[in-house]
């Protein structure tokens, strides 16, 4: 065991027992006397190693411990001494304190439980405040302890230390020192006070004063208070159990009201509490500002310094009643920082509250007055709602009259709002320009009060004086009809209503009906939404607002047939009933039948969602067979499943044709006929999905042969499982059974899927009807089928075949059948896969189809010798629009086919070609042909590993295509000689430009920036993934029409943000901007926010993986509240903290740090 861990108990005469190397030494006894402090001061000397020394329960005298005290001196480790209990008197304790503060490395004196009278504690707290190296002296009835901190330093090092080192150490220990001072029930009173006050006034910066459990009095108090103003204290005064009185506390408010470093004084007479805590000095708060500033346009500072800290004053439980008021309130009214007032706990009553209404102006601008459990009714909060007229900085009012909770709230604006408390290293004075400008509503809130019909009377005459806009927020247990009626018979006399809310309010079936007349008895409701008829949220628009669309949600309401007739009647009379929500309630197939009949009469425009009202397959027929008596309806959706979602779309004016969607249906065979009678019905073009709903392939061949129209297009989708395993010959077997013609068939396996497109009536083809004749032999039911299939699909203009197993059957019946379709214009065959011999009889077939505008032969597994095959299909196509041969073996000499073939199709306006692999030399070979396409429109070489060389060839001949709209070079090492090419001869009319892993340096984005700007259709442009540094297209004159710009990757940086930014902002009609994987931090963050406001079409900005803290989030945040259009701003995986990420997220939902993009994105480029 180590020495320094000893402790040796000798006994009190046998201090020789003592060693030089001992540590610890500890004497508790009565016997020992001044014999043995005599023995032991001998001995002390020879102790160099002493640390602590303890000396407790003695009958020493003064004599016996003055020559100890000379001795200790001699132990220059020591570092705690203990004299307890010792039966110390006045002088002798001074004089110990005197000789061991001296010490060097004495770190605890303890002379608890002995003799000191008050002179002698004034005393001692004086020695405390002027010695260095106490830090904190505490005095609780018989504890009397020092604690020190005494200076790194030897005796001996400071001793031969200069004088002028030593005075600058002196000077800045002087600086930092922070003295606790506890003189916790010592019976200090007025007179003692006085003088500790004088005391401290010459002392050094006091971190804590604690003063409880004496009798100050009311006086003492004041003095104390008083003498705060002018004292340096860090922390806290505590006060408390002095005998503060109600009179005293006037005293105490007006001594803090001239308080500078004052942050909260809390009084609660009835647990004896006084305590001031402080502030640090304006100085000391210097470094969060320096922290928090950004370069100079990260933000405007309003105003440029921090503002004084404000003063939260807390008089609880002190039995302040009405006639304390006047008194209390000039009191506190010579305070200029005043932002809290708490009064709860006390017994104002309802005439404290109507006095504190008259009395609050004077008072200042405030942040809070807190009321609480003070006996206030229902009248004192009408009295209440009248300061939002007289009060500027009142916004809030909250009442729960269970918890007897009212609180008076200013608008908490700026960061403090946005993340329920202060955002590390951001200034307390800065905001974002345009925040101010925003109107914040004023709001009135009662929680669990009893809203009878003549206290919401008096509520709603009260609210009308008030400002707007105004929401107002109520809750009780439950609202009777007539107070329901009441309340919204008042509503039209509110035009600054923007918000009226019953939460966790019960109200009767009846409610519903009374909510729907709304929308006739008041123009500025815009939106009720009725949950569980427990939760009602009105909105209102405000009166400066045009007249607009009405949404009416009743989820949840238990609606059933009954209330459907008056339901809609109510509706009816509304101008324009946007939405209609009736979900989650009890219609069934019988109110669904009710509510069909009605719905030509409501003026609904855009939805009406049915979902989860038990409804079965008979109530999706009721809807296919009422659709055509509803000439605005665009769309139904029915899910009979486990989704049980039923939705009907509606557009404003008459439709052209309706598209129904029935999924989960569980159609039985006597169904089937019922479904085409509905159909039937239908005089504009429909197109129909049945997704799973148990349609066999006889089902099918039975629908196709009784949907029967006079005229008009009819389009069926059927995704049924059998349809990834019937193949393609009995897929078309069940097209001959069609009663019109068939003009589209797709198939996709993979998906399920079969689509099909009937034209009505039925015609025929002449150069079919010949072909079927040579076709006469019907004596195999191939030939048998080919007949059929001449017949319905004679006016075929498209067929698609989508990863398909195409057997040798099917592609002999499609060698037969391809030549008689002369109408076809369009063939798809994608990602499927072909044996050679059916590739021949492919071949053979396309080869007769020269009217093809469109072929389709991408990503097939065809291998090169197959492709060669596939090349003849080429020859004659002089009609081809579109040609797409992505994803297969272009090698050398089947490239210098497709080159041949090209030069003759000079209506081509598409050409996609990616990742075939055809390098600098298909690159050439195909720059050499572009010339003779003067129609190309989209060309896609992406992914093609063509070089510096192959590109700067096509660059040269695509600047010689005029109508070139659509341009995709993409993951290429073009490089920048290629970007440059591109830029001299860019098309005038280019819409889209994708050049994303092309090894781009800043030279060859420049050029193409340059070459952009000003560009009137371009609509998309992608350079991710190129090393464009500080080489981002800069814009002078801006893209008018550019929708979507994608830099993801690009290592942009801070010092593009301000041009990046610029550039952005000459482009109006950005919906998306994709800045993700690059390394932005809180200035670029700044400068986008800044522009945020300015883009009116914004939807999506991704800022993914980049370095924007807290305060860059929080700038987008304000931004992104003046972007009323966006969507939503992707910021995973940026340095914010998680607890900042989830109050940011709470205050501003479409700040999206998840993971998975939660926000579907639109096709583009299509």
């Amino acid at each position: 065991m180590p020495p320094s861990s000893w402790i040796l108990k000798a006994a009190p005469w046998s201090p020789t027992a003592l060693r030089p190397w001992q540590a610890v030494s500890s004497f508790k006894s009565r016997k020992c006397g001044d014999a043995f402090a005599e023995a032991l001061s001998r001995s002390l000397p020879t102790m160099g190693s002493l640390k602590k020394l303890g000396l407790a329960g003695s009958k020493i005298t003064a004599q016996g411990i003055g020559r100890l005290v000379q001795a200790l001196p001699l132990c220059p480790q020591l570092e705690e001494v203990s004299f307890q209990d010792n039966q110390l008197k006045d002088g002798v304790l001074l004089n110990i304190v005197e000789v061991l503060l001296c010490l060097p490395r004495l770190q605890k004196l303890d002379l608890s439980r002995n003799s000191v009278s008050m002179s002698t504690l004034l005393c001692l707290t004086k020695v405390a405040i002027t010695s260095p190296a106490v830090r904190m002296l505490q005095v609780r009835e018989a504890d009397l302890i020092f604690l020190l901190s005494p200076p790194t330093e030897t005796a001996a090092e400071l001793q031969g230390a200069s004088d002028l080192q030593g005075n600058a150490s002196q000077r800045k220990e002087a600086q930092s020192r922070s003295l606790a001072l506890r003189l916790q029930q010592c019976q200090l009173r007025v007179h003692d006070v006085q003088e500790l006050i004088a005391q401290l006034q010459e002392g050094p910066q006091l971190d804590k004063v604690d003063l409880s459990g004496n009798q100050l009095d009311n006086e003492g108090c004041r003095l104390m208070a008083e003498a705060a103003a002018q004292l340096d204290i860090t922390r806290n005064l505590d006060l408390s159990d002095n005998g503060l009185s109600v009179d005293g506390v006037y005293g105490v408010l007006s001594a803090v009201s001239v308080c500078q470093t004052l942050a909260e004084l809390h009084i609660s007479l009835l647990h004896k509490t006084v305590v001031l805590t402080f502030a640090p000095e304006q100085e000391e708060q210097g470094g969060i500002q320096e922290r928090a500033a950004l370069h100079d346009g990260l933000m405007r500072q309003m105003p440029c310094e921090l503002p004084p800290h404000s003063t939260r004053i807390r008089l609880t439980h002190c039995g302040l009643q009405a006639k304390h008021l006047a008194q209390l309130c000039r009191a506190l009214g010579g305070s200029c920082r005043l932002s809290h007032l708490d009064f709860s706990g006390n017994a104002l009553g309802d005439e404290g509250a109507a006095q504190l209404a008259q009395l609050l102006p004077g008072l200042g601008t405030l942040q809070s007055l807190n009321l609480s459990e003070n006996g206030l009714s229902l009248d004192s909060v009408f009295i209440l709602t009248q300061c939002f007229s007289t009060l500027q900085w009142l916004f809030h009012l909250e009442v729960n009259s269970e918890s007897q909770h009212v609180v008076l709230r200013g608008d908490r604006r700026g960061r403090d709002q946005l993340a329920g408390g202060p955002l590390p290293e951001f200034p307390a004075g800065a905001r974002f320009s345009a925040f101010d400008q925003r109107c914040i509503p004023r709001s009135v809130c009662l929680r669990q009060c009893l809203l009878e019909p003549l206290s919401l009377t008096h509520l709603c005459e009260t609210l009308e004086k008030c400002p707007g806009p105004l929401e107002v927020k109520l809750s009780c247990e439950v609202l009777s009809d007539q107070s329901l009626e009441t309340l919204l018979n008042h509503l039209p006399r509110l035009p600054q209503l923007s918000l009226l809310q019953l939460s966790e309010t019960r109200l009767s079936p009846r409610s519903p009906l009374l909510l729907a007349d709304l929308f006739s008895l008041c123009p500025q409701v815009q939106k009720v939404d009725l949950r569980s008829l427990y939760h009602t949220t009105l909105h209102f628009r405000s009166s400066e607002e045009q007249k607009g669309e009405f949404c009416g949600r009743f989820m949840d309401c238990a609606l059933s047939q009954e209330h459907v007739e008056p339901l809609c009647w109510s509706l009816s009379k509304c101008e324009d009933l946007n939405q209609l929500d009736l979900s989650a309630n009890l219609l069934g197939d019988d109110g669904l039948q009710c509510l069909l009949e009605c719905l030509p009469q409501l003026p609904i425009s855009a939805s009406l969602d049915l979902s989860h009202n038990s409804i079965s397959v008979e109530g999706a027929l009721c809807l296919v067979k009422t659709l055509p008596s509803c000439p605005r309806v665009r769309e139904a959706s029915v899910n009979l499943g486990s989704e049980q979602s039923f939705w009907i779309h509606f557009s404003r004016q008459e439709e052209a044709g309706k598209t129904l969607r029935l999924s989960q249906c569980s159609f039985r065979p006597e169904h089937v006929p019922r479904l085409a009678t509905g159909l039937n019905q239908a005089l504009k073009p429909t197109a129909l999905t049945l997704t799973q709903c148990c349609l066999g392939l006889k089902q099918l061949t039975v629908l196709l042969s009784l949907v029967r129209w006079p005229m008009g297009l009819f389009n069926l989708r059927v995704e049924e499982p059998w349809v990834g395993k019937a193949g393609v010959l009995a897929l078309l077997e069940v097209c001959t059974q069609a009663s019109g013609n068939i003009t589209e068939i797709s198939i996709a396996e993979a998906q399920q899927q079969l689509c099909l497109q009937l034209e009505f009536p039925r015609q025929e083809n002449p150069e079919a009807v010949a072909l079927r004749l040579a076709h006469c032999d019907l004596g195999t039911h191939h030939n048998l089928l080919v007949w059929q299939l001449m017949e319905t699909c004679a006016r075929l203009r498209q067929l698609s075949l989508s990863q398909v197993n195409l057997c040798d059957t099917s592609s002999l019946l499609l060698q037969s059948l391809l030549p008689s379709l002369s109408e076809l214009k369009t063939f798809r065959l994608t990602c499927s896969c072909v044996r050679s011999e059916g590739l021949a009889h492919l071949t053979s077939g396309l080869s007769h189809c020269l009217h093809l505008e469109e072929l389709d032969l991408s990503n097939n597994q065809f291998g090169e010798e197959g492709t060669r095959v596939l090349m003849g299909v080429l020859e004659g196509k002089c009609w081809l629009k579109r040609l797409d041969l992505s994803h297969l073996p272009l090698g050398g000499s089947i490239l210098a086919v497709l080159t041949q073939r090209l030069r003759h199709m000079t209506l081509l306006q598409s050409l996609r070609l990616s990742h075939n692999q055809i390098g600098d030399t298909g690159a050439q070979l195909l720059a050499a042909v572009l010339p003779w396409l003067p129609e190309l429109r989209k060309i896609d070489l992406s992914g093609n590993g063509i070089g510096p060389a192959g590109g700067v060839r096509l660059a040269e001949s695509l600047a010689l295509c005029r109508h070139l709209e659509q341009l995709m070079l993409g993951c290429n090492a073009l490089g920048d000689a290629t970007a440059l090419g591109l830029a001299q001869g860019l098309p005038r009319h280019l819409r889209i430009l994708h050049l994303p892993s092309s090894r781009l340096g800043p030279e060859g984005a420049l050029s193409l920036g340059q070459a952009l700007d000003g560009c009137p259709y371009v609509e998309e442009v992608s350079l991710a993934e190129n090393s464009l540094a500080r080489g981002i297209p800069q814009f002078c004159q801006g893209l008018p029409l550019l929708r979507r710009i994608d830099l993801v990757s690009c290592d942009i940086d801070d010092h593009t943000a301000k041009p990046l930014a610029a550039s952005l902002l000459l482009c109006p009609a950005l919906e998306e901007i994709l800045l993700s994987w690059n390394v932005l931090g809180d200035e670029a963050a700044a400068e986008l926010a800044r522009v945020l406001p300015q883009m009116g079409r914004l939807k999506r900005m991704d800022l993914e993986k980049n370095r924007i803290t807290a305060c860059g989030a929080w700038l987008l945040a304000e931004g992104l509240a003046q972007g009323s259009g966006i969507q939503v701003i992707r910021l995973w995986n940026n340095p914010i903290p998680p607890d900042t990420v989830q109050r940011l997220q709470r205050q501003e939902p479409r700040l999206d740090f998840a993971f998975f993009d939660k926000q579907p994105k639109a096709p583009w480029g299509t």
